[in-house]
């Protein structure tokens, strides 16, 4: 049986969009580390974070998906 995915709806102002995920794993705090030069021109990604146990995660960011998401509608 294929497991249904989340929709994580996030609002900016009076717009909203959907994202799709695979599975939702909680919520932490964290500190976010910028990449800067690192990630150019990346848009939709803030910077990093180093989890307690080592592991590194992507920081998304709204805005940028924002304006990716009203250049492909």
């Amino acid at each position: 049986m294929t497991e249904k995915p989340y929709i994580v709806v996030v609002g900016l102002a009076e717009n909203k969009i959907g994202i799709i995920i695979d599975k939702f794993l909680g919520q932490e705090e964290v500190v976010i580390k910028s990449l800067g030069d690192y990630l150019g021109t990346t848009e939709g990604v803030a910077g990093a974070t180093i989890l307690g146990d080592g592991r590194i995660r992507l920081i998304v960011d709204l805005i940028g998906l924002f304006n990716i998401a009203k250049r492909i509608c």
